[in-house]
């Protein structure tokens, strides 16, 4: 997985490198961070309120984010980041049968929904609204957006597989499954509900093998 490297001491043990203290105090800001948006929303986030969660001083966290802005974008990327895999280990995460082309579809639309769950998502959401009336957010949000999407895209393309990548209608189904399932889980935020028993999953695990395999959208088998 993407993500923090674990930290090991010297084998002597003793203090550890600065690079390594300063990448786990990143990590406990980051992960503050997070919390502090799911929980508090963007508005009501300050350094201070992040500072206090992450247990670090106010040099150590401004020494690692010069603006409130830039650091909520990483957090809200960092945890996210961090669930994405490396391409020798897509296999690893699918199930067995994988190789059935139908298979593989509805693992790959299981393990994009169940990102949707994440807190990660929620603290992006809290960005994506607060920025559509503070410009100065936006500016930092929009890069960091687009360079988060091709990987995720290009992870997305590892998972389905080289075959099912290359049908002509891939890339148009790829981007209806992250639209409509972002939009879905929107509603999450105010009926909380199983997200394994959300109606549209069958619907896109349907369609999508509709479009990438020839089957019918509804019961009765290939055309």
């Amino acid at each position: 997985m993407l993500g923090v490297m674990r930290i090991m001491r010297g084998a002597r043990g003793g203090r550890r490198p600065q690079s390594e203290r300063s990448l786990t105090s990143r990590t406990r800001i980051l992960d503050a961070a997070v919390h502090c948006l799911v929980e508090d929303g963007y508005a009501r986030t300050n350094t201070l309120s992040i500072q206090t969660r992450a247990a670090v001083s106010r040099g150590r966290l401004l020494h690692q984010f010069h603006s409130k802005d830039e650091l909520l974008v990483a957090a809200a990327h960092h945890v996210f980041e961090s669930l994405l895999l490396e391409p020798d280990g897509v296999e690893r995460v699918l199930p067995p049968g994988a190789s059935d082309p139908a298979v593989r579809i509805d693992a790959v639309i299981d393990l994009l929904w169940a990102t949707y769950q994440h807190p990660s998502f929620w603290a992006a959401t809290e960005l994506w609204v607060a920025a559509r009336t503070a410009p100065t957010l936006a500016d930092v949000v929009r890069p960091a957006e687009r360079r988060l999407g091709r990987v995720v895209r290009d992870q997305m393309d590892d998972l389905f597989g080289d075959e099912l990548a290359a049908h002509p209608l891939y890339p148009s189904l790829r981007t209806l499954l992250f639209t409509s399932m972002r939009g879905v889980v929107l509603t999450y935020a105010f009926d909380r509900r199983d997200p394994a028993a959300e109606p549209a999953l069958a619907a896109w695990k349907l369609l999508a093998r509709s479009v990438l395999l020839g089957e019918r959208a509804l019961p009765g088998g290939p055309v």
